[in-house]
């Protein structure tokens, strides 16, 4: 089995055209440019985040606020 892999991995497993490189950036050119947000909506997506740190911080505590009580209650 090692053969038939050695064998396979040998051999070129793609052929790239040579002016594959320029294609791509000439459709790349193309390409709209990705529109500019206004400034409230990405400081509300700012807040939500924090908001979703603060509450997933507050349910970590109360985890293992859970694991410390069942342990210590014996």
């Amino acid at each position: 089995m090692d053969k038939d892999l050695d064998a396979l991995l040998s051999t070129p497993l793609l052929d790239v055209p040579d002016n594959f490189t320029q294609g791509v950036m000439r459709r790349v050119q193309f390409l709209p440019l990705p529109q500019r947000h206004s400034g409230w909506l990405e400081k509300l997506q700012g807040l939500v985040l924090v908001v979703g740190g603060i509450l997933g911080a507050t349910q970590l505590a109360a985890f293992l606020f859970g694991m410390w009580s069942a342990s210590a209650a014996g």
